[in-house]
């Protein structure tokens, strides 16, 4: 599983949003225009329902929000690039400044742990948290999961 196959130019977005609810529904809303689910009223509402469980701010100015459907027959992830921090209420209190949408199918919990991994131990790095936080681009972003 390559995160390219995932981060691809047209899913990679720069928000100009004041919340987290505002980013939500512009990713959930490009999630919708790329073909990627077909009810989006179902998809924030499972990530919404995630997000009260414990927030997806993970942390060092990443959320991974999320929702597992049967109706989502691959998994995807929408970028949002934020021009300004948003509260996410994140483990470490700091606001959120990319945001990996991931969206999948309800039976493959094993892909999804995958993606996440590979997010995670991106951002552990602390030069490739610094080039996450620079990026602009999917290719930045890419080049950042496909070098040592």
């Amino acid at each position: 599983m390559e995160m390219s196959d995932f981060i691809k130019e047209n899913t990679v977005f720069h928000l100009d949003k004041a919340d987290r609810s505002g980013v939500l529904d512009e990713l959930i809303a490009q999630s919708l225009t790329l073909g990627k689910i077909t009810d989006p009223q179902e998809f924030r509402k499972a990530v919404l329902e995630r997000e009260a469980l414990m927030s997806t701010g993970i942390g060092l100015g990443v959320a991974i929000p999320h929702a597992k459907l049967s109706c989502i027959s691959d998994f995807f992830i929408i970028t949002g690039i934020l021009k300004n921090p948003v509260e996410w209420d994140a483990i470490d209190h700091r606001p959120v400044s990319i945001v990996f949408l991931i969206g999948g199918p309800e039976d493959s919990q094993g892909a999804y742990l995958q993606i996440l991994a590979r997010i995670i131990t991106l951002i552990k790095q602390d030069e490739k948290l610094a080039m996450l936080n620079a990026a602009q681009t999917a290719a930045d972003i890419n080049a950042l999961f496909t070098t040592p």
